[in-house]
């Protein structure tokens, strides 16, 4: 399967990121299990300034130091959830979409094979936890969330996995991932709506 998503991804032609607006990059790592793959999720930090306590990819801002956003994305996931850049294929990049805050971000599809070792960086990372591409192939639990924004409430749809919510931008990119995938799901409104 993953010869397949890296055809699929090298078949896209992304878009390009706004330059105008500070640039990040998240990643989509793929690992084995014992019946087919995973993909990687952390839960962040409840204390972090933004974003506290909410499902997300590994991933970061763009530093000085990165010569791109495939070294952001190496590094923002080896500090926040121990993997080594060298045990991670990049297997291509989608479309880059503008975060609630007017940050780029743009996503990266990884695979690191074999049995992961994860350390996650408590300043960070509450949780990490895999969820199985299996589950979300066969009709994953999907309900709305009430959230606020920028003094605005809103309802926006909402992927359950065991106590976790995927929801908001990193539902999105996941959203994506399933598409290049051929995977349907059924979510007729990514869009906030009015609550």
């Amino acid at each position: 399967m993953i010869p397949f998503i890296e055809k699929r991804l090298n078949d896209l032609s992304p878009k390009q990121s706004d330059e105008k607006l500070p640039q990040a990059a998240v990643l989509i790592l793929i690992t084995d299990n014992e019946n087919d793959y995973s993909i990687i999720f952390t839960e962040r930090s409840k204390k972090l300034p933004s974003h506290a306590g909410e499902v997300a990819f590994p991933g970061g801002k763009k530093e000085d130091e990165d010569r791109n956003l495939i070294e952001t994305v190496l590094r923002e996931t080896h500090e926040e959830i121990g993997i080594e850049p060298n045990s991670i294929r990049i297997l291509g990049r989608m479309d880059p979409q503008e975060s609630r805050f007017g940050i780029s971000v743009t996503p990266y599809v990884g695979y690191a094979p074999g049995s992961l070792k994860f350390k996650k960086d408590p300043k960070e990372v509450e949780t990490i936890f895999s969820v199985p591409l299996n589950y979300l192939k066969e009709d994953p639990l999907i309900s709305n969330k009430i959230t606020n924004a920028s003094g605005e409430t809103f309802q926006t749809p909402v992927i359950n996995y065991e106590n976790q919510k995927i929801w908001g931008l990193t539902l999105g990119f996941t959203l994506q991932f399933l598409e290049l995938m051929e995977i349907d799901i059924d979510i007729d409104d990514l869009y906030f709506r009015s609550a």
